[in-house]
C-alpha cells in the first residue's frame, strides 16, 4: 500500500522550461491543481517529499511548504536519497510512489513500489514505470496521481471493511475445514484406504493395467498429476477419464437413454487388471452403480472417493476400496477430495522413487 508520494520538480511539477529576462530572473510555471493536490494527499495520510537536480530559487520554495516533509535539491543519486527518506520515514520503498521524466530519475523509479512519469517524459523512463500519466509534465501530473492514490485508497478501504464484515464467516469456513482434517487424521480406516487404493493403482501400473477415472471437474486434475508422476526413465501412463465425450455421450443417450451410458462405456474400456476410480459429492444413480458392478464382473479393481458412506449401500458390493469423507457440506467434500488425491498421487509415486 503506498504510503508516500515523492516527485521530481522540473518536467514534473513545471514542464521543464525556464522563462528568463537574459539576466538573473528566472521563471516557471505552476498549475494550482497540483499545490492543491498536495494539500489533498497531505490531508489524506499521505508523506510528501521531493527530489530535485536543480537548485533554485523556484525549487527552495517547495522546502518552505509544510506539507512536503522532505525536500533534497541538487541531486544526482536520486535512488541513493530516495532510500535514505525510505530509512527516516520508516517506509519501505515497495510503500512510495516515485514520478519522474529524466534520466536521472530513472534508478529511483526502479527502486519505488510505483513508479509513475508524465506523458511526455523521455521513452527510456516511459519503458519501466507502472504508470504513465495523460497529463504532460506541468500540466497537472500530481493532480493526475493524487486522482490515482486517493481513488485507490479508498477502494483499498473498502475491501479492509468488507474484509472485516466477512472476517467471521471465513473463519467459520477455515474451522470447518480444519475440524474435518483432524477427523481423517484420527480416522484410521480413512488412512487405511487411502494406502490401500495407492497400493491398488500401483500394481495395476506394474502389470500393465490402465485407470479409469470418472467423476467432477477433480477426475481431469487427478488424471493429469498422476501422468506426471511416470515421466522420469519411466514408461508413460496417462490415466482416462470416463464419460468425458460429450458427441459420444448424446448420441448414446439419444438412442438407449442416460442410465446405461456409463455401464456400456466400461464394458467396452475396462479390462481385468484396469482400476476404476470414482469420485462423487451426490447421489449415486442407477447407471452408475451399475457401470461398477460390470467393472467388477470384468475384473478391474475399484475404488469410491465419497462423503457420508450411507447413502452409498447400492454401490458397496461393487467396491474394492471406499475413502469416506466425514463431511455434509459439499464444498468441503470436494477440498478433502482435492487432498485425498494428492495423497494417493504422491504415494503412487513414492512407490517407484524410493
Amino acid at each position: 500500500m503506498i504510503k508516500m508520494l515523492v516527485f521530481d520538480i522540473d518536467g514534473v511539477i513545471s514542464d521543464g522550461r525556464r522563462y528568463t529576462d537574459g539576466g538573473e530572473l528566472e521563471l516557471k510555471t505552476i498549475q494550482l491543481k497540483d499545490l492543491d493536490a498536495i494539500g489533498m494527499l497531505a490531508d489524506s495520510g499521505y508523506k510528501l517529499g521531493c527530489i530535485s537536480g536543480e537548485d533554485t530559487e523556484f525549487s527552495r520554495q517547495f522546502a518552505r511548504m509544510k506539507t512536503i516533509s522532505f525536500v533534497k535539491l541538487g541531486c544526482k543519486d536520486k535512488k541513493a536519497e530516495l532510500q535514505k527518506l525510505a530509512k527516516d520515514c520508516r517506509l519501505q520503498l515497495a510503500e512510495i510512489c516515485y514520478i519522474g521524466d529524466g534520466k536521472y530519475d530513472i534508478p529511483a523509479l526502479q527502486s519505488a513500489g510505483l513508479a509513475v512519469c508524465p506523458n511526455d517524459a523521455i521513452e527510456e523512463v516511459k519503458e519501466i514505470c507502472d504508470i504513465v500519466l495523460r497529463k504532460r509534465g506541468g500540466e497537472g501530473c500530481i493532480a493526475e496521481c493524487c486522482s490515482i492514490l486517493l481513488n485507490n485508497k479508498e477502494t483499498q478501504k473498502k475491501a479492509i471493511d468488507l474484509s472485516k464484515h466477512d472476517l467471521s464467516g471465513m473463519k467459520e469456513i477455515i474451522k470447518e475445514h480444519q475440524n474435518i482434517i483432524q477427523a481423517i487424521l484420527d480416522d484410521k480406516e480413512y488412512l487405511f484406504h487411502v494406502e490401500q487404493s495407492i497400493r491398488i493403482v500401483a500394481d495395476s501400473y506394474r502389470k500393465d493395467g490402465k485407470l479409469f477415472i470418472y467423476g467432477n471437474s477433480l477426475a481431469q486434475y487427478l488424471a493429469a498429476e498422476l501422468m506426471k508422476c511416470f515421466w522420469l526413465g519411466r514408461k508413460a501412463w496417462s490415466p482416462e477419464i470416463l464419460m468425458n465425450s460429450v458427441p459420444m455421450m448424446k448420441a448414446f443417450a439419444d438412442s438407449h437413454g442416460c442410465d446405461c451410458a456409463f455401464a456400456q462405456e466400461i464394458e467396452a474400456r475396462v479390462r481385468a487388471g484396469d482400476v476404476l476410480l470414482g469420485i462423487t459429492t451426490g447421489e449415486i444413480e442407477k447407471g452408475i452403480c451399475e457401470g461398477f458392478r460390470r467393472a467388477k464382473k470384468i475384473g478391474a479393481e475399484t475404488i469410491l472417493m465419497a462423503d457420508r458412506i450411507s447413502r452409498y449401500l447400492d454401490i458397496f458390493n461393487y467396491i474394492d476400496c471406499m475413502i469416506n469423507i466425514p463431511s455434509r457440506n459439499q464444498l468441503r467434500t470436494e477440498e478433502i477430495h482435492m487432498l485425498t488425491g494428492h495423497l494417493i498421487c504422491e504415494g503412487v509415486k513414492y512407490r517407484f522413487t524410493k
